[in-house]
C-alpha cells in the first residue's frame, strides 16, 4: 500500500478509494422503481447500473444541480458530486486519467496544494456550468481536466518528463470526454482553461 501511495500519491489514491466505495454503495443502495426504469429483470438493472448508471440513493442526494444546490440550499451537492461517477466505465475511465496526471502533480507541489486546487476548480466549475445548464452532473472530471491543465504547462516548460503510453492514454481520455455531449464539452474546457492559467503562474 505504501508503494501505491508512494507512487501515485496520497491525494489520487484518496480520491480512487472514495470513488470506488461510493460507486459499489451506489450500485448496492437503489429503490426498486429506479431499477425498474433500467430493466424490467432486477438483476439486470443491477448490472446495468453498475456499469453505466447512477440510480443509487447516494446519486440522488449528491448529485450536482443548479435546482438543488441554490434553489433547495444543498450546498454539500458541490463537494460529493465529485465522487459520483455515472457507472464504473465512467469511473475507471477517469480515475485512470486522475493517476496518470495527478501523480505528477501531486508530487511537485505537495499533497494539501493538490487537495485545495483539485477541489476548489472542481467546485468551482461545477457552479458554472449549473448555472448554464439545469441537468444533474457527477463525477470528477472537472478536478482531473485542470489538473492535466497544470501538467501540459509543466511539460511545456520541461520540468516534468512523461511516459509515451501515458501521453496516449491522456490524450484519449481528453478526445473522448470531449465528445460526449455540448454540457461534457462545457465542463471540461472550462475546468482546462482553469488549469492552463493556473499552470501558467506556477513556478
Amino acid at each position: 500500500m505504501k508503494k501505491i501511495i508512494g507512487k501515485y500519491g496520497l491525494v489520487n489514491c484518496t480520491i480512487v478509494l472514495i470513488c470506488t466505495s461510493v460507486l459499489i454503495l451506489n450500485s448496492i443502495i437503489v429503490e426498486k422503481q429506479a431499477l425498474l426504469e433500467i430493466s424490467d429483470n432486477v438483476t439486470m438493472a443491477y448490472i446495468l447500473n453498475f456499469l453505466a448508471g447512477c440510480q443509487g440513493l447516494l446519486g440522488k442526494f449528491g448529485s450536482m444541480s443548479y435546482e438543488n444546490v441554490f434553489l433547495n440550499g444543498q450546498f454539500w451537492r458541490c463537494i460529493t458530486h465529485i465522487y459520483l461517477h455515472a457507472g464504473a466505465f465512467h469511473m475507471v475511465m477517469n480515475m485512470a486519467a486522475l493517476l496518470i496526471a495527478g501523480k505528477y502533480i501531486e508530487k511537485k507541489y505537495g499533497s494539501l496544494w493538490y487537495l485545495i486546487f483539485f477541489h476548489t476548480i472542481a467546485i468551482v466549475d461545477a457552479i458554472i456550468v449549473s448555472l448554464i445548464f439545469s441537468d444533474e452532473s457527477v463525477g470528477a472530471s472537472a478536478g482531473i481536466f485542470a489538473t492535466i491543465g497544470v501538467l501540459v504547462f509543466l511539460l511545456y516548460k520541461k520540468q516534468i518528463s512523461i511516459k509515451k503510453p501515458e501521453i496516449i492514454y491522456l490524450i484519449a481520455f481528453f478526445v473522448v470526454s470531449l465528445v460526449l455531449g455540448v454540457e461534457s464539452l462545457v465542463v471540461h474546457l472550462i475546468a482546462l482553461a482553469m488549469g492552463l492559467l493556473l499552470g501558467f503562474f506556477m513556478k
